[in-house]
């Protein structure tokens, strides 16, 4: 059973009666906890401007590891400052480059055959930087190569890298990586959670939805380049079997999953049953088309809601005991559907303008933080160009204010 709770994070969050169990995740046990400014100025190969936001907080919350401008796909190191609930942007700390910019692909000792030209997901294993990638656009759906590792991360300039290697699911799993609790590693068969969605175009090569597979992190970390990394299906989607029907929601029924929906992280809340998923959607409300002029004026490259503003933050909690199901053989990772899903809206946000949407994420296990990247939030350093805002949550589970605390309007 599905239900969609489209109120907003601002607003008092009522669960339904089957969410109540201790062992369930829900958006009002998010606490925010402040946010941070990312510089805007070039370092080594590239800058923040312009990032699509893919990043990973290290385990001690001192550091992240962050890709630049889309252009680049290159990788730097920010230190983090401490976080802070300032409601003026101007007013916020500054993190500050640890390391800077450095490009990988050209670096990866298979060469790159497949045109990987995105990087899509980070993790710290075993002290080395395990990182996805996809191809911005892989008509043929045919790409293999999806994943390379840096092996000594704290020396971004000179390490070893091993690459590329090939997840068995490709794309359907080469976005977040995300760490398994030990109570549910030997039924997933891995210690890792690697997953993704449809963010990208073709979706032939997409899991229309978000996905969880099951990965053995020492598969990755002990492989060779050229290796293929098994990849144990827990939830996943396709074209015949998506998520929802109606991607370009005609019908004005679908407030799960449209044709512009994204998701940016996919983690198993420590202490709870569920599965959480963080993005954007849009369209559930006017409706989606190809290439068309919407309300203020905009052409669009590819699909878009009609009005501009129908577009928002986004979230998917998936039961824990449905993937398990998928594992044991007794369902299909396609039938698996979310118990809470809808709108989230962040902090920074302008009542009745569009939102910043997030364009990244991360979960940190160690301290139980969830980090979301908000995209051209930041105005203030550069005329030119805008810099994302990282905001920190922390997870009381079970707490479900009636008023989310720290969650206000700019």
């Amino acid at each position: 059973m599905s239900t969609n709770l489209r109120s907003s994070v601002f607003l008092a969050l009522i669960a339904p009666s089957f969410v109540c169990a201790e062992t369930l995740f829900s958006i009002g046990d998010l606490v925010y906890e402040g946010a941070a400014r990312i510089p805007v100025g070039t370092y080594g190969d590239s800058r923040m401007g312009y990032t699509e936001g893919t990043f990973h907080v290290t385990d001690d919350l001192s550091s992240a590891f962050m890709v630049g401008h889309s252009q680049h796909q290159a990788i730097a190191e920010f230190a983090l400052p401490q976080f802070s609930t300032a409601s003026s942007i101007s007013e916020l700390p500054m993190a500050q480059n640890k390391q800077p910019f450095q490009k990988f692909f050209d670096r990866v000792p298979s060469g790159n055959p497949d045109s990987i030209n995105r990087i899509t997901g980070m993790n710290l294993i075993n002290d080395e930087l395990v990182v996805n990638g996809v191809q911005y656009y892989d008509g043929d759906a045919n790409n293999t190569d999806t994943t390379f590792v840096i092996e000594n991360p704290n020396e971004l300039a000179t390490s070893p890298v091993t690459g590329f290697l090939k997840l068995s699911a490709r794309s359907h799993a080469s976005g977040w990586i995300s760490a398994i609790p030990a109570k549910f590693q030997d039924i997933f068969k891995g210690d890792y959670i690697f997953g993704y969605a449809s963010n990208y175009a073709i979706n032939a090569r997409n899991s229309i939805g978000p996905s969880a597979f099951g990965v053995a992190a020492k598969t990755v970390t002990n492989a060779s380049s050229g290796d293929q990394v098994p990849t144990f299906p827990l939830i996943d989607y396709s074209i015949d079997n998506p998520l929802a029907q109606d991607p370009y929601n005609r019908e004005r029924e679908n407030d799960l999953w449209t044709e512009v929906s994204t998701a940016h992280v996919g983690f198993i809340v420590p202490g709870s049953d569920t599965y959480a998923v963080f993005g954007t959607s849009g369209g559930h409300n006017s409706g989606i088309g190809y290439k068309i002029t919407q309300d203020n004026g905009y052409q669009c490259g590819g699909p878009c809601p009609y009005e501009a503003s129908d577009v928002y933050n986004y979230f998917w909690f998936y039961d824990v005991n449905d993937m398990i199901s998928v594992a044991q053989g007794n369902k299909a990772p396609h039938e698996v559907r979310p118990y809470e899903y809808g709108e989230i809206r962040l902090p920074f946000q302008e009542e009745g303008k569009t939102p910043n949407l997030v364009i990244g994420a991360s979960f940190n296990h160690s301290k139980n933080r969830l980090f979301l990247m908000l995209g051209r939030a930041d105005k203030l350093q550069s005329q030119y160009e805008s810099a994302p805002l990282l905001l920190s949550y922390s997870i009381a589970l079970g707490s479900r204010p009636n008023s989310p605390s720290g969650l206000e309007i700019q």
